[in-house]
């Protein structure tokens, strides 16, 4: 085994519209030694329009392939929570797997094995650039998961293209009332790994005094755990210092 990536090596699917998505780069800076990720980058989607992100499913499969010639790849990991959700996580998994014979998983599967791994069953969401059509898309997959919605705040008005641009603080202020203002939430659900977190999460968790289950820090969890790699991480969440 190569010294790169003697602990885990973790394949990363993600969508490529504007340069190494944040979702990669949050997931690399806070990876444990010794893991490593092989990404490959979807071309797309053009737009968070159902029809552009169900255009996207064809792409994955082969991206898969392509890492699976990888040696010792552990899991395969799909980022992009609206290509997800609007092609069904399982039917992407089986897909994955059913191409490459490797473990698989997403980033909204990962949320829901989180929120199962904390014990919460009432959560908050809220979604910092997404419409509400997408939003809803994450509202229904969580109620079909048995997990209880009690609120969801969107991002209608954020430009698809302007996602990048929304600032750690500005997610902070929303979702901090989101949760406040939602009676009842055990948990608050942040969907949107575009958007990047890792300054203030930390923070948000410790001030709203719950757990904030967040797309990027859930995806990185998941795929740990799927790889073997029990290394907490902390100063990022309850999520990842349980691992």
């Amino acid at each position: 085994m190569p010294a790169f990536g003697w602990r885990a090596r973790i394949g990363l699917i993600s969508p490529g519209t504007s340069g190494i998505h944040t979702s990669a780069l949050e997931m690399e800076m806070l990876a444990p030694d010794g893991v490593i990720f092989i990404s490959r980058f979807l071309d797309g989607p053009r737009s968070l329009g159902l029809d552009d992100l169900r255009a996207m499913l064809p792409q994955i499969a082969p991206a898969a392939h392509v890492i699976a010639a990888t040696p010792d790849v552990d899991v395969i990991l799909v980022a992009g929570a609206p290509i997800v959700l609007a092609n069904g996580s399982d039917r992407i998994i089986g897909a994955i797997t059913k191409e490459t014979g490797l473990p698989a998983t997403t980033n909204v599967a990962a949320i829901v094995a989180g929120l199962r791994r904390l014990g919460i069953g009432r959560v908050a969401v809220h979604a910092p650039y997404y419409p509400a059509e997408i939003a809803d898309l994450m509202r229904a997959h969580l109620d079909g998961a048995g997990i209880d919605v009690a609120s969801v705040l969107d991002g209608s008005g954020v430009d698809f293209e302007g996602h990048k641009d929304v600032s750690p603080q500005d997610t902070y202020r929303k979702a901090k009332r989101a949760f406040l203002e939602t009676g009842g939430a055990e948990g608050l659900v942040l969907v949107g790994g575009g958007a990047p977190l890792h300054d203030v999460i930390a923070v948000l968790e410790r001030d709203i005094g719950a757990p904030v289950i967040a797309n990027n820090f859930a995806a990185l969890w998941h795929a740990l755990v799927m790889a073997h790699v029990r290394e907490p991480i902390e100063g990022y969440g309850v999520l990842l210092s349980s691992l």
